[in-house]
């Protein structure tokens, strides 16, 4: 009979255990870390995609401003003539086509300010603003939204005042001569309404009630008052992206 000897395990010191503990513990440990600043990293890149979409919509708004408000300033001018050549007329000095042409032009012709909130809303939308590590960037962006909130509400009463004397006009001036003047037997419309300045006679107003004139020329000035102040408004709006767009700028190496 054969006899088998028994091998036996030798047991593995307390030691052997607390490392192998120790390894798996700095192998999830590491693992957690790595995966923790990847999506840091992440988190950061996309912050800043988000905070140059912002500098490149306060570029296009700012282009936008430039190019408007100069615009503006000549249609407050026009209306000025307006006020100035009706009350003219009603002393019987008046030329009536430039009355036409400033009420057609500068008057019933409304600015639609469309400025970018592309960042803004993206944000929002999203709930990403927490991705803004840098408090004043933060702060600026959120002052950024305000600001918009605000130009709406400017831009809702500027569009009540213009419409205003557009629409009580309407009974004063002859729907007949803005065709002769503005309109080609084409059917093709200036858009300039200059037509009215080539007229070689005086076209005629509906009406020559002077109370009916003057309360006319009365919401013509009260809409020129206040297109003046929205003026002012978005001018003083434009100084005021500079500042935060120069530390966004220097901030970001954008």
């Amino acid at each position: 009979m054969e006899v088998h000897a028994h091998t036996h395990t030798a047991r593995k010191k307390w030691t052997h255990y607390l490392w192998e503990f120790l390894m798996l513990f700095l192998a999830v440990f590491c693992g957690f870390l790595a995966e923790n600043i990847r999506e840091h990293a992440v988190e950061k890149k996309r912050g800043n995609e988000y905070v140059r979409l912002f500098i490149e919509d306060l570029r296009t708004d700012s282009a936008i401003l430039h190019n408007t408000l100069p615009k503006m300033r000549e249609a407050i001018k026009g209306l000025d003539t307006l006020i100035n050549e009706t009350y003219a007329y009603m002393d019987g000095k008046g030329d009536t086509r430039k009355i036409y042409y400033t009420y057609h032009h500068y008057c019933r012709n409304k600015f639609i300010l469309v400025l970018s909130q592309r960042a803004l809303n993206q944000l929002k939308n999203s709930g990403n603003i927490r991705l803004i590590h840098d408090k004043k960037t933060a702060e600026i962006i959120l002052s950024a939204e305000v600001g918009f909130q605000q130009l709406e509400e400017q831009d809702h009463f500027y569009t009540q005042r213009q419409e205003d004397p557009s629409s009580f006009g309407l009974r004063i001036f002859d729907f007949r001569e803005y065709q002769k003047a503005n309109i080609d037997s084409a059917g093709n419309t200036n858009l300039n309404d200059d037509g009215f300045l080539h007229l070689s006679y005086q076209p005629k107003l509906n009406t020559n009630d002077q109370v009916y004139l003057k309360e006319f020329l009365a919401r013509v000035g009260y809409y020129r008052n206040f297109f003046n102040v929205y003026i002012n408004y978005l001018q003083n709006s434009l100084e005021q992206i500079k500042k935060p767009m120069a530390y966004l700028k220097e901030k970001y190496n954008y």
